[in-house]
């Protein structure tokens, strides 16, 4: 897995090291917690609001465009 860091603000190139050093070392459950869970709920939020007519097709748009 590579993490990107897309923070301006930052400007030391190790600390994206360590943030992937320290997701790597994570238990699975929080690594997801921490990585995939937030952006999933609020996916699946919106996914109730719009029910589309292929909801796995638009869910999984709709995780590229806000991850």
């Amino acid at each position: 897995m590579v993490v990107i860091n897309m923070d301006s603000k930052n400007k030391d190139p190790e600390a994206g090291k360590k943030h992937e050093t320290s997701l790597q070392s994570l238990p699975i459950r929080a690594y997801l917690d921490q990585t995939v869970v937030p952006v999933l709920l609020q996916g699946l939020a919106e996914l109730a609001k719009e029910r589309p007519a292929n909801p796995v097709e638009w869910l999984g748009n709709y995780l590229l465009k806000n991850s």
